[in-house]
């Protein structure tokens, strides 16, 4: 796709949002949710060196959104727009790891949750693009910092599936 329709084609996502002139970056995380049917929690994480910088985890009730802690809030807001230019766009992933390398890897976790979640290294070169360019026009009006507005309490299944992600995604290897 020829680089104007493509800003176009994302111009008139973030459009159709219907976000404040400027807002913060909880208040695009929740309009986005909204229109999405569910939640989508921002989680601060140290990744390890050499992987991803972000990644979004759909789970059976919200969608979290993990990114490097360690680095600047502007980086940060980056990662965050670029997570979720792909939720945006209606991006899938495809397949990385197959089951049994994803047990071994992260073996706390649903095997098909991995699949869809480190499946994000792995769009298509028109899909980074594309979600790059929704991030970049998202944080073109976004006002402030990273919006430390503090998500709802978690209940108790979703804090420990938060545990045992962020394990996961800090240790690779054990």
């Amino acid at each position: 796709m020829k680089l104007y329709r493509l800003r176009k084609r994302c111009e008139r996502m973030v459009a159709e949002l219907r976000i404040p002139e400027l807002f913060d970056i909880q208040m695009l995380c929740d309009a986005l949710g909204e229109r999405r049917g569910r939640p989508i929690h921002l989680v601060p994480i140290k990744l390890p060196a050499h992987t991803v910088c972000g990644m979004c985890v759909p789970t059976g009730d919200f969608d979290a959104i993990f990114f490097e802690q360690d680095t600047s809030p502007l980086h940060q807001q980056l990662i965050i727009g670029h997570e979720l230019g792909h939720l945006l766009a209606g991006h899938q992933a495809t397949e990385v790891l197959d089951d049994d390398a994803s047990r071994l890897l992260l073996p706390d976790l649903d095997p098909q949750l991995v699949q869809r979640s480190l499946g994000r290294s792995n769009y298509a070169a028109a899909e980074e693009r594309e979600a790059e360019l929704i991030g970049s026009l998202l944080l073109r009006r976004l006002r402030g910092g990273r919006g430390d507005v503090a998500d709802e309490p978690l209940n108790v299944q979703d804090a420990e599936l938060y545990r045992r992600l962020r394990h996961s995604l800090e240790h690779p290897h054990w």
